[in-house]
């Protein structure tokens, strides 16, 4: 196996498993239905820090599916074509859509990079199955983490990675299940991030302040 990929396998496992010790509560919710107008949080909660003037824009499609189908959701970024090396994401999804897994066993998600990957020297997706934080729950969310490692600053612009989701078999005409991002801040052992080789922080900041969220919609 590629050593690229081993680094990015292991830093999704730490970084996944450190992120789920972070929340004390897990998923749940009485609601049979997504809230449509719900997006996930938006802050990069670090005031040292001044995001920068422009930066990478991060942003998901907006797709169309009927019931009981999988939905192909693209995250595509612009604005950073040679000017990143690493991402780790949170994705955040309407919870009763249905990720499709590659190795439920090992709670791998099933994903294809795209063009701006095509240089990608390893990544991973892995579900985030349990001590999600509260501002996810509450807000009827889950989500999966997504990782991936480039030999130096190859990231392009366009398509990074296309997920698949399962709408549920009783979804009504018209609901929306919203798709986006939860920034995990830094502690000393991990960070969510968009980073390059120069480790400029205020570009990181200006992609996990201005993205752009997505959605499923059940036609």
């Amino acid at each position: 196996m590629n050593i690229k990929r081993i680094i990015a396998i292991a830093a999704a496992a730490a970084m996944l498993a450190l992120s789920a010790a972070c929340g004390s509560n897990t998923a749940s919710s009485s609601s049979s239905e997504p809230k449509a107008d719900t997006t996930s949080p938006t802050g990069y909660y670090s005031d040292d820090i001044i995001a920068a003037v422009d930066g990478p824009q991060l942003m998901f499609s907006n797709v169309e599916a009927a019931a009981g189908e999988t939905a192909e959701v693209s995250l595509f970024v612009s604005g950073a074509a040679n000017k990143w090396t690493m991402c780790g994401l949170h994705i955040t999804y309407g919870k009763d859509l249905e990720p499709v897994m590659s190795d439920a066993a090992q709670s791998m998600v099933e994903f294809d990079l795209g063009d701006a990957s095509k240089r990608s020297s390893g990544s991973v997706c892995m579900l985030w199955e349990s001590g999600l934080p509260k501002e996810l729950t509450d807000n009827d969310l889950g989500s999966i983490f997504f990782t991936e490692i480039f030999d130096g600053d190859k990231g392009g612009d366009g398509e990074i990675v296309k997920f698949y989701f399962k709408v549920p078999e009783k979804a009504k005409k018209g609901t929306v299940y919203p798709i986006g991002i939860y920034y995990m801040p830094p502690t000393d052992e991990r960070s969510d991030m968009f980073i390059g080789t120069d480790g400029d922080k205020s570009r990181e900041k200006y992609a996990f302040q201005n993205w752009t969220g997505g959605s499923i919609t059940v036609k």
